[in-house]
């Protein structure tokens, strides 16, 4: 126990102050923890809890930890999280401020231990990093694939610009939920029903997605449309959809004729 007791003491010492992170003592603490990793997040819950007993914040010491020990980032936020659940994503977004290459190690600990604040995570997680959006939509359709429609529609609405990669994320994930996640997208942001469209038809055209099943009904295509038109997208920029064979031309004619209701 003495080496916790000495490294614990000096990792302290130099995260006091950011900037002398990386001194003598935090090398010792890399050399000890390294022959003992089945204790690295009982170490990690240690100095977190000396560090808020000195009144820094949570968000401070994760960044601190996770800056410097960025390898050890599930253990440091499972520590966090252990000591302030109730920081849950102050802690999710200060670990990938810190550094953003473990944002999908971070979401996918953060939404496996608290499912229930999912969408709340995958919001603050897309804020945060949006570069990473492939990432967090990936992580949270793997982890929650009855939540696609949801998750699909806040990435939608809170990046517009990510759209194709959205699409391609959910493509690849929830096939089968692509479609329902893109009309309930529309129906809850008819302002940008247009712009949804034309990402749709370049997405569902292209050549490289002829082998993917998406076992996407007339039905799906006919109530996508019928939304589309009702967000205020011209029969023009549909027409894409009876080329393409997804939609009839006579179901077409009828939805801009209002003869056709769902």
């Amino acid at each position: 126990m003495r080496w916790k007791l000495i490294t614990l003491t000096c990792l302290l010492a130099a995260t006091l102050s950011s900037s002398a992170i990386r001194t003598s003592h935090a090398a010792t603490f890399d050399r000890s923890i390294q022959s003992s990793p089945s204790s690295l997040k009982d170490t990690y819950r240690n100095i977190i809890e000396n560090h808020l007993n000195k009144n820094f914040s949570i968000m401070r010491t994760v960044r601190i930890l996770i800056n410097n020990y960025p390898e050890h980032a599930s253990y440091i936020v499972n520590a966090a999280f252990d000591i302030r659940e109730s920081r849950v994503k102050a802690i999710v977004v200060s670990a990938m401020q810190a550094e953003p290459a473990v944002t999908y190690t971070v979401v996918d600990i953060a939404i496996a231990r608290y499912p229930d604040l999912s969408m709340s995570i995958v919001e603050a997680a897309i804020q945060t990093e949006p570069a990473y959006i492939d990432d967090i939509i990936t992580i949270a359709l793997q982890r929650q694939p009855d939540k696609a429609e949801i998750i699909i529609r806040k990435a939608v609405a809170s990046h517009p610009d990510f759209t194709e990669s959205v699409l391609r994320t959910a493509a690849k994930e929830t096939p089968t939920s692509i479609l329902s996640s893109l009309t309930e997208s529309i129906k809850a942001l008819p302002e940008t029903a247009t712009s949804l469209i034309s990402v749709m038809k370049d997405f569902f055209v292209s050549s490289d997605q002829e082998s993917i099943n998406y076992q996407i009904s007339k039905e799906d295509w006919r109530i996508l449309t019928l939304e589309a038109k009702q967000s205020g997208v011209s029969r023009k920029e549909l027409e894409w959809l009876v080329k393409e064979g997804y939609v009839e031309t006579e179901t077409l004619a009828k939805i801009f004729n209002d003869e056709l209701q769902k």
